[in-house]
């Protein structure tokens, strides 16, 4: 990773608990599915995937969750509000598109929990500017529907007839149409046959260990697949 400074063009609220922010940086260059570190004047760094593909550069999209008003990110959200330019290190992360060879003949899998859809973003984004042949599903979970963002790219975004977005809601309400339940539960209802399977997972530690394990009983391969939780917290050994 490098040390980058990034000018800080947008900074707003999408939803009652997620910012979007927008920076622009020179001579810098990642993978879809890569991370970039905020540092704070503290000395903290803090990692959030970048949700934007590469080709949008010199464009960085970030989708920061601010659940409690005193936490680590709201002091980002501050710190991004309060200045012209940041400093990064960018760009980290090993569960990103290039890593894997894909089968065009077998879907590949993105599946996000909460703000972990601005991994998948990035891939997803980026493989369709790409092309790519294959069979795409981007599924993305929320516990109600006051939690999703960005809708209108969800319902009026043009893409290819090999390319799907899933939006799932734990708990349903009058105001939602969509699909309802456990994230994991319409991934297996729409793939029935994991073997060839690639899947990319991102959010909580508990959301992708919890979706992996019952991907595996289902026949997906371990090394199928992907995510950065792997890295810093490893699935303990039986």
């Amino acid at each position: 990773m490098k040390d980058v400074s990034a000018k800080v063009t947008k900074v707003e609220s999408i939803n009652s608990t997620v910012y979007r922010a927008q920076l622009e940086v020179n001579d810098v260059q990642f993978i879809a599915g890569q991370y970039l570190m905020i540092a704070l004047p503290s000395g903290e760094k803090v990692p959030y995937s970048i949700g934007s593909a590469p080709h949008e550069l010199p464009t960085l999209t970030l989708y920061i969750l601010v659940a409690e008003e005193n936490s680590l990110a709201a002091r980002v959200v501050e710190h991004l509000q309060q200045n012209d330019s940041v400093e990064l290190k960018i760009p980290g992360g090993d569960a990103n598109i290039d890593k894997v060879t894909l089968n065009p003949e077998a879907p590949l899998l993105l599946i996000a929990g909460g703000t972990g859809f601005a991994q998948m973003k990035s891939i997803y984004d980026d493989l369709m500017h790409k092309q790519y042949q294959g069979p795409v599903h981007f599924y993305w979970g929320l516990r109600t529907a006051a939690d999703t963002f960005i809708m209108d790219w969800i319902e009026n975004h043009e893409s290819p007839e090999n390319f799907h977005v899933h939006v799932v809601v734990n708990e349903g309400s009058a105001a939602w149409v969509g699909r309802t339940g456990w994230l994991y539960e319409a991934v297996l209802e729409d793939h029935t046959d994991l073997k060839d399977i690639h899947a990319f997972i991102s959010g909580s530690v508990g959301m992708v260990y919890g979706t992996l394990d019952q991907l595996e009983a289902k026949g997906i391969q371990e090394s199928h697949c992907h995510s950065d939780v792997f890295a810093y917290a490893p699935r303990p050994k039986s």
